[in-house]
């Protein structure tokens, strides 16, 4: 279930990524709050696949 953290962190940073490029790509085009997501997303992914991760090693080295 831990590990499921760790991919679904990854994930939201690749599409949070992924937001940000497509925001400079469209330039002024871009919405006010389109590299604001993406900024948000890319955190939230580091947040959960940080937080899953350290709950695998704490499980693996008190065990």
């Amino acid at each position: 279930m831990l590990a499921l953290g760790v991919v679904l962190g990854l994930v939201a940073v690749a599409a949070g990524a992924g937001l940000w490029l497509h925001a400079i790509h469209l330039g002024a085009h871009a919405g006010a709050g389109d590299q604001s997501a993406s900024v948000a997303a890319i955190l939230f992914g580091v947040f959960l696949a940080v937080c899953a991760g350290h709950e695998i090693w704490r499980r693996k080295t008190h065990h």
